[in-house]
Protein backbone atom coordinates (compact mmCIF):
# COMPACT_ATOMS: atom_id res chain seq x y z
CA UNK A 1 0.00 0.00 0.00
CA UNK A 2 2.77 2.42 0.92
CA UNK A 3 4.67 1.56 -2.26
CA UNK A 4 1.66 2.52 -4.40
CA UNK A 5 1.59 5.96 -2.77
CA UNK A 6 5.30 6.50 -3.57
CA UNK A 7 4.71 5.47 -7.20
CA UNK A 8 1.78 7.87 -7.45
CA UNK A 9 3.81 10.75 -5.96
CA UNK A 10 6.74 10.00 -8.27
CA UNK A 11 4.40 9.96 -11.28
CA UNK A 12 2.86 13.30 -10.30
CA UNK A 13 6.28 14.90 -9.84
CA UNK A 14 7.51 13.54 -13.17
CA UNK A 15 4.35 14.71 -14.96
CA UNK A 16 4.62 18.16 -13.35
CA UNK A 17 8.29 18.50 -14.37
CA UNK A 18 7.51 17.57 -17.98
CA UNK A 19 4.88 20.29 -18.36
CA UNK A 20 6.29 22.93 -16.02
CA UNK A 21 7.67 25.03 -18.88
CA UNK A 22 4.68 24.58 -21.17
CA UNK A 23 2.62 27.70 -21.74
CA UNK A 24 -1.13 27.61 -21.28
CA UNK A 25 -2.82 28.68 -24.50
CA UNK A 26 -6.30 30.12 -24.26
CA UNK A 27 -8.50 29.33 -27.21
CA UNK A 28 -10.70 31.75 -29.12
CA UNK A 29 -13.37 31.23 -31.70
CA UNK A 30 -14.51 33.96 -34.10
CA UNK A 31 -18.14 33.94 -35.22
CA UNK A 32 -19.02 36.09 -38.26
CA UNK A 33 -22.64 34.96 -38.65
CA UNK A 34 -24.26 38.13 -37.25
CA UNK A 35 -23.99 41.06 -39.67
CA UNK A 36 -26.49 43.74 -38.58
CA UNK A 37 -27.29 45.95 -35.59
CA UNK A 38 -30.47 46.88 -33.77
CA UNK A 39 -28.97 50.37 -33.49
CA UNK A 40 -25.67 51.88 -34.65
CA UNK A 41 -24.73 53.23 -31.24
CA UNK A 42 -21.48 52.43 -29.44
CA UNK A 43 -21.64 50.12 -26.42
CA UNK A 44 -20.22 50.95 -23.03
CA UNK A 45 -17.45 48.75 -21.65
CA UNK A 46 -18.89 45.51 -20.21
CA UNK A 47 -22.31 46.23 -21.76
CA UNK A 48 -24.21 43.41 -23.48
CA UNK A 49 -23.46 43.77 -27.20
CA UNK A 50 -25.32 40.60 -28.29
CA UNK A 51 -28.03 38.72 -26.47
CA UNK A 52 -28.22 34.93 -26.63
CA UNK A 53 -30.29 33.51 -29.52
CA UNK A 54 -30.65 36.96 -31.17
CA UNK A 55 -29.66 37.58 -34.81
CA UNK A 56 -28.72 41.26 -34.39
CA UNK A 57 -26.09 43.05 -32.31
CA UNK A 58 -27.51 45.44 -29.70
CA UNK A 59 -24.65 47.91 -30.19
CA UNK A 60 -21.12 48.18 -31.56
CA UNK A 61 -18.13 47.67 -29.27
CA UNK A 62 -15.37 50.31 -29.33
CA UNK A 63 -12.35 49.50 -31.52
CA UNK A 64 -10.21 48.59 -28.48
CA UNK A 65 -12.62 45.88 -27.30
CA UNK A 66 -14.29 42.65 -28.42
CA UNK A 67 -17.88 41.43 -28.31
CA UNK A 68 -17.17 38.21 -26.41
CA UNK A 69 -18.96 35.54 -24.44
CA UNK A 70 -18.02 32.29 -22.70
CA UNK A 71 -19.79 30.33 -25.47
CA UNK A 72 -22.19 30.62 -28.40
CA UNK A 73 -25.36 30.42 -26.29
CA UNK A 74 -24.53 33.18 -23.77
CA UNK A 75 -24.95 36.93 -23.72
CA UNK A 76 -21.85 38.64 -25.11
CA UNK A 77 -20.34 41.79 -23.58
CA UNK A 78 -17.79 44.35 -24.76
CA UNK A 79 -14.51 43.26 -23.22
CA UNK A 80 -10.82 43.90 -23.73
CA UNK A 81 -10.11 40.15 -23.43
CA UNK A 82 -9.77 38.40 -26.78
CA UNK A 83 -10.35 34.87 -25.50
CA UNK A 84 -13.56 32.91 -25.56
CA UNK A 85 -16.29 33.16 -28.16
CA UNK A 86 -15.69 36.34 -30.17
CA UNK A 87 -18.61 37.76 -32.14
CA UNK A 88 -16.93 39.55 -35.05
CA UNK A 89 -18.79 42.78 -35.61
CA UNK A 90 -19.12 44.27 -39.12
CA UNK A 91 -16.76 47.14 -39.94
CA UNK A 92 -14.34 45.95 -37.27
CA UNK A 93 -11.23 43.81 -37.30
CA UNK A 94 -11.13 40.80 -35.01
CA UNK A 95 -7.55 41.12 -33.82
CA UNK A 96 -7.11 37.41 -33.09
CA UNK A 97 -6.61 36.54 -36.77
Amino acid sequence: MLKAQYVTIAFILMFNTMFDGAAITKRSYSDRSVKEYVTERTCWWNEVCKEEFQTLFRCKCPSWSYCRSPGRYYNAVCSMTETGYIWDQPASQWRGQ
